[in-house]
């Protein structure tokens, strides 16, 4: 399951500026600092990221397809700000389920299972 392909012009253009000016105080939500691999213009997406010893694991709601997690794998990385600090993460990449699981909050795995999202980035801090 995944969010409908037309959430993902809403949100870009009504919640992520919204969501922009908060996301960095109230976890689990982030934002992500990453660059346009084709415009290299800087961007900040906010997302649901948690964070681990191992480093951050972001559910991609919309599908693989989304240029926000493109760009991080292009650039194998990215910065993420949440609690007024940013950290540098680095070996960005795409994963099923079975290769996020171990990064998900114990309490949340049932959840996640259940939904099924098309994919999941990891990244190491």
């Amino acid at each position: 399951m995944h969010i409908p392909r037309f959430m993902r012009n809403v949100n870009r253009v009504v919640t992520n500026p919204m969501l922009r000016t908060v996301a960095w105080l109230v976890p689990p939500l982030a934002v992500v600092h990453h660059v346009g691999r084709k415009s290299g213009r800087a961007y900040r997406t906010p997302v649901v990221a948690f964070h681990g010893d191992a480093g951050v694991v972001i559910p991609m709601t919309y599908g693989r397809d989304v240029d926000w997690a493109r760009n991080i794998v292009r650039a194998r990385g990215c910065e993420l700000e949440r609690g007024g600090r940013r950290i540098v993460l680095r070996d960005a990449r795409i994963v099923g389920f079975d290769g996020a699981e171990r990064r998900l909050p114990a309490a949340l795995r049932p959840f996640f299972r259940a939904v099924d999202f098309p994919g999941y980035v990891l990244l190491d801090a």
